[in-house]
C-alpha cells in the first residue's frame, strides 16, 4: 500500500490516496513519481520541494507502508524514482531479482545502525544466552552481525572492509563467548521487539527508529561508525533516466549544502549528511 503525497514546488503538501505514474513514466514531464521511506526520506524530499530548490517542477510523493519492496515498482514503472536504500541493499537486490537498470543519482545521507534494548543499559548487561533481534533482509542482516562484532560481542572470520556483504551469515562467525541467539525479522517490526520478554536487544535502522520515537544518541546501547561507513541512502532512478533534467534538478537539491545543513539541524546526528553543510 501507498499513501500519496503530491507536492509542488509553489504549493503546500497534499496527502491523498493512489498509485499512477507520471513525470518520466509516461505523463507530466515537470513532476517526478517518487516511492520514499516516510521517516526520514519524505520529510527531506518535503523539505526539499519547500525550499523552492526544484523550481517548476514537482514531486509526487509515494510513502512505502507494508512490504511492498519500491525496487519493485520502479523496475515496472510505476514511479519514476526511489530514495529509502542504500549502496549494498541496492546492489544485491539487483542481483537477487536478476536486474541491472537501476542506478545512484545522488548519495544523500547516513542513518547510523544501533542496537537498542528495553531490558539492559549496556552491553556489560547483556547476559549468557540471551537472544539479539537482527534485521531479515541479507545486507542489514550481515550489516547487524558487523555491528554486534564492532560492540564486541562477537568475531567475524572476515573483516567488515573485505566481506561481500550479500553472503555473510552467522556461519561467519568465530566466537560468540555470550552464546547469543539471533532472531531475524522484517526491519518494520525489530522495535516492536524491544517489548518481547524473549528478546534482551534489537539492531534496528535508524529511520524505523526514529519512527518508533527512539533516537540513537539517546536511547541506543551502542551505534555503528559515520565514518567510512557504505550505508548512505541513495536517490535510484532507472537508467535510460538518469539524466531527465527533472533528476539531475532533484539530485543536486539533495546534495546541497542547504539540504545537508537542514538534515544537520532537523535530526541531531541520527541522520547524517554525506555531503558537508560548509
Amino acid at each position: 500500500m501507498f499513501l500519496r503525497r503530491t507536492a509542488a514546488a509553489s504549493a503546500a503538501v497534499v496527502l491523498g490516496l493512489g498509485l499512477a505514474a507520471c513525470g518520466s513514466s509516461g505523463g507530466d514531464e515537470n513532476t517526478l513519481v517518487i516511492s520514499a521511506s516516510s521517516t526520514p526520506h519524505v520529510e527531506i524530499l518535503e523539505q526539499v520541494v519547500n525550499s523552492g530548490a526544484l523550481g517548476d517542477y514537482s514531486l509526487d510523493i509515494r510513502e512505502v507502508t507494508g512490504e511492498i519492496d519500491p525496487n519493485e515498482l520502479l523496475v515496472a514503472g510505476d514511479v519514476d524514482a526511489n530514495f529509502f536504500q542504500h549502496e549494498p541493499y541496492l546492489v544485491d537486490w539487483q542481483k537477487q531479482n536478476g536486474v541491472d537498470n537501476l542506478v545512484a543519482v545522488a548519495d544523500v545521507h547516513l542513518e547510523p545502525i544501533s542496537l537498542y534494548s528495553n531490558k539492559v543499559d549496556s552491553l556489560d548487561e547483556i547476559a549468557d544466552g540471551d537472544s539479539i533481534a537482527v534485521p531479515r533482509d541479507t545486507t542489514n542482516y550481515a550489516r547487524a552481525l558487523y555491528l554486534l562484532e564492532s560492540a564486541g560481542l562477537i568475531t567475524m572470520d572476515v573483516p567488515f572492509t573485505e566481506a561481500d556483504l550479500s553472503v555473510v551469515t552467522e556461519a561467519n562467525i568465530t566466537e560468540n563467548p555470550k552464546n547469543l541467539e539471533f532472531i531475524q525479522i522484517e526491519r518494520p517490526q525489530l522495535a516492536r521487539q524491544l517489548d518481547d520478554p524473549q528478546v534482551t536487544a534489537a539492531v534496528i535502522n535508524s529511520n524505523y527508529a526514529l519512527e518508533a520515537g527512539l533516537t540513537p544518541a539517546d536511547d541506543s546501547i551502542y551505534t555503528e561508525e559515520v565514518e567510512n561507513n557504505p550505508f548512505s541512502n541513495l536517490l535510484v532512478v532507472r537508467a535510460e533516466n538518469e539524466n531527465d533534467p527533472i533528476v539531475v534538478a532533484l539530485a543536486e537539491a539533495l546534495e546541497s549544502p542547504e539540504t545537508a545543513a537542514w538534515i544537520e539541524e532537523t535530526y541531531s546526528g541520527s541522520v547524517v549528511p554525506v555531503h558537508p553543510a560548509n
